[in-house]
Formats: structure tokens, sequence, C-alpha cells
């Protein structure tokens, strides 16, 4: 029997989205466009239209428009709102395609809202989905262990993401987000990467790599006075396998002529040589996940063997000397951390002009170890998709009172981005404007969290005096 080319289908209208939750930020931070839906516009054969949108700067939606498919992509923070727009859809008569992380691992729910379920990377399969669509055989689900294994990363086509996308040229204040590699062989509780992509890590072709680069400034960069440069987001899951591949991944980076950010063990930084290419490469900032500077707490998360308060000063002082930012990320978690260890963190981060700190409660999200262990042992208290923000406490809380706990959280949170303490890192760190830019938006974002919080449930700050 004969078989169809994927380029053979009959052309199709397609609507890619990606929701934006409704606690989610609207950071500076956040790159042009959300990556698992550039692999799906890259691969989608020619003759298919596309149309992206993407709700994290705030594009409309057109639920009375022609299209023959609707993909929605989603985190947990996202899922309700995803949901909301696949009913809708349907209600309209589309037909709707739901995946992502969340919708993988929550398969059974998701199913209610959708008339087709990916599980898995989309990578290998997506060319089947269209052409059953455009066949009217689509299946409800589609599952990437059904399908060859992705070996190889799916180069990013970004001229057509910037005829298909509503995004414009930016300057080098906003991110454009690349791939350098796919996946991680580590195994971490917190992380939903290795259930999903598996362990399989995977990595750019160099020259592969260049070409996106170029294509991406060509279609996405305009240079002012301020910003020479384009400003990539390393969107890798872990960059940093071991110092030998780093540093070529560093070197390929620096011929490219660019400034990017990325995620990166602070193990790595410690080595002066690595932060000297990491600098000479073009990176803006590292972030680093710092998780606590108690040292009860570090070795909670086995990390009390390496790391240290005293450490991650030293490291950040020396990184700052030598050019590099580098953004602390915090965990806090009720069942170990006080409010007195709260404020001395809160001391710690303005003693150390720790670059746009980052303060987040301990959430287990649906695909990770951690989910699984907690689910099992009853100390999830809260689904509503909606609250998995790391703004929320959504595990038992023996200490305290879980909504004092969030409030605690939000406003250290929201101090440490006072007028006082923007001013004084971006006076103490390099690369000033991006650390006052990304710093306002900050600000904004949690300031009205706050107003928020406090409005709803009617709480003075007050209430948090004499609590320890």
């Amino acid at each position: 029997m004969y078989m169809l080319k994927p380029e053979e289908t009959r052309p199709l209208k397609i609507l890619l989205i990606s929701p934006q939750g409704k606690m989610d930020d609207d950071s500076n931070q956040k790159p042009l466009f959300h990556m698992a839906l550039a692999v799906l516009v890259s691969l989608t054969p020619p003759q298919h239209e596309i149309e992206l949108v993407d709700e994290h700067f705030h594009d409309p939606i057109d639920y009375d428009g022609k299209y023959d498919v609707v993909g929605i992509t989603s985190r947990t923070l996202e899922a309700t709102r995803a949901y909301e727009i696949a009913d809708t859809f349907r209600a309209h008569g589309k037909k709707v395609v739901l995946g992502g992380l969340h919708i993988s691992f929550n398969a059974e729910e998701a199913a209610k809202h959708a008339d087709c379920i990916v599980i898995g990377e989309a990578d290998n399969l997506w060319t089947t989905i269209l052409d059953d669509v455009a066949g009217n055989s689509l299946k409800s689900t589609y599952n990437s262990k059904d399908f060859p294994p992705v070996k190889e990363i799916t180069p990013i086509d970004y001229a057509r993401i910037a005829k298909v996308s509503k995004r414009e040229k930016v300057d080098g204040t906003k991110s454009i987000p690349i791939y350098v590699t796919r996946g991680c062989p580590f195994n971490c509780s917190f992380c939903v990467t290795p259930n999903f992509t598996g362990k399989q890590y995977r990595a750019q072709k160099p020259e592969l790599l260049k070409e996106q680069i170029e294509s991406a400034k060509k279609h996405f960069f305009k240079a002012n006075g301020r910003t020479a440069k384009p400003w990539f987001m390393l969107t890798d899951e872990n960059l940093g396998i071991n110092k030998k591949r780093l540093w070529e991944f560093l070197d390929l980076l620096r011929e490219c002529d660019i400034t990017f950010s990325v995620f990166l063990s602070v193990n790595f930084l410690e080595d002066p040589e690595t932060v000297k290419k990491l600098v000479d490469a073009g990176c803006n900032f590292v972030l680093a996940g710092l998780e606590s500077i108690k040292q009860s707490t570090l070795e909670a998360y086995n990390k009390g063997h390496v790391n240290s308060a005293e450490k991650y000063s030293k490291i950040i002082d020396d990184c700052r000397k030598a050019g590099l930012n580098i953004q602390g990320n915090f965990l806090m978690n009720p069942a170990i951390d006080t409010f007195e260890d709260i404020d001395e963190l809160v001391k710690f981060v303005t003693k150390n002009h720790i670059f746009m700190p980052i303060f987040q409660i301990i959430t287990p999200y649906p695909g990770t170890q951690m989910y699984w262990e907690y689910k099992n042992k009853g100390l999830i208290t809260d689904e509503d998709w909606e609250k998995y923000n790391a703004l929320h406490l959504v595990i038992k809380s023996d200490r305290y009172d879980p909504l004092l706990f969030q409030y605690k959280v939000l406003k250290s949170y929201t101090d440490i981005y006072s007028w006082r303490h923007i001013a004084a890192r971006t006076w103490y760190n390099p690369k000033k404007m991006i650390n006052l830019i990304t710093s306002l938006a900050f600000r904004n974002h949690l300031r009205n969290q706050l107003a928020e919080f406090e409005r709803q449930h009617g709480i003075n700050p007050k209430i948090l005096e004499g609590i320890k």
C-alpha cells in the first residue's frame, strides 16, 4: 500500500498555544517563545500554515479561527488555563491536542479536555499526528515510547518562527531561547527531566548550532546603543555534565559573538578557568541552585558535604570580580526552615548583593520522584495546579500555618527587591543594564502579588511580628 510522505499530506491550518498560568509571572526573563512549540514549528512540513500564540506576551486567541487542529503545551502551573482554552476550542468544534510536561504525567486528567494526548517528547511523532489529522484518523493518545527514541536535537527554524509568531525583533535586554544540549543523565528527586526525556544526553552539532544562532540574530535581534549583542537564553536542562564538555561548549559559544544566560551547578564556578571561559564566551549570568545557606538544610538536600554559606560567598565574590553575575535560587521548606532562617537568608542575599535572587517554596511537581514520594506519604495537601508556582505551600506544614508561611516567603522575597536593594546590586554587580531592567520587572511583579495576597486574605504585615 502506498504511504503518504509528510510533505504530501493535505495542507492544514495549525494553531499552537503556550498558555500562561493565572499566577505565572511577567518577568523580563521570559524567553521570546516556548521551545517545545518551536520544535513543533521546525518539524512541521512546509505546506501547512501555522499560527503561534503565546499568552506570556498577552497574545489574543481567536476561538472562531478556521483551524484544523489546535496544539497546546502545558507545565503544571499552566494546566488549568490550558484546559480552559482546550474546552473552549472543543466547544467551537475544533480538534485539540494537549502535550507537554504536565500532560505527560497526568494523561487521564488531561484526556477529559482534549481529542488527543501526547506523552513525552514529540519530535518523532508530530508529523504522524499531522498525517492522522489530515486523514481524519487522529488517535486519542500518542506516546513517545511507541516511536523511535529522540537521539538528536531538532534544529530550530528561527525564520519560520519569526514568520508565524507575533514576536518582533528585540534588543539585548530580552532573551532569545536556544538549545545547546537536551536531557540530563542525573536523577535529582525534584526534577522532571529524567522521567520526561529519559537520561539520554544530546548535544547540538557545532555547525548546526552556529547556523541557528546566525538565523536567530537575523530574524529576532536589533542592535542599539545600549546592547550591541543579542542575549540568548540557553534552555538546557544541564549544560555542564563535566568540565571537558562544558569547556567545549563555551569555546563554541565564544565563536558566535553573543551574550547568554545559563543554568549551571555552582560547583563548576569554583574553578577560575571555567569562570573565565564563561565570561569570555559572553555569559551574562549563571542561574545556580544554591537552595539554602543553612548547613543542616543543605545536608538534608545531600549538598552539605560540598556546599556551605561561606563557600557560596567566596564563589559569588570571585565570579563578580571576574565579570560574571550569579543568580541564586533558594528553596524554603516548612519542615526544615524557620522564619529566623528566612531572615538570615535575606541578610545573606543583601550582604552578598546577589544578582536577581529567586525565593521558592518547595513544590513536588507531577512527574518528579519527589511528587510520588510526597503523594505516597500523604504529604501533598493541595493539587490546585494554579498554585504550583513555587510561592504557594502545597505540602503539609506542622510548624507553621500554611498561609503565614506563604506570606513570610512572599514578603521577604518582595523586600529584597526594594529600591535600596536593587540600587546596591546594580552598583556592585557587572552587566548593570540587564541587572537593573530585570530587577525592576521582578519588583513590579512581586509587589503586585504581595498586594493581591494581602487583599485576598486580609493580612497585615504586623501579623509576622514575634513569630520565629
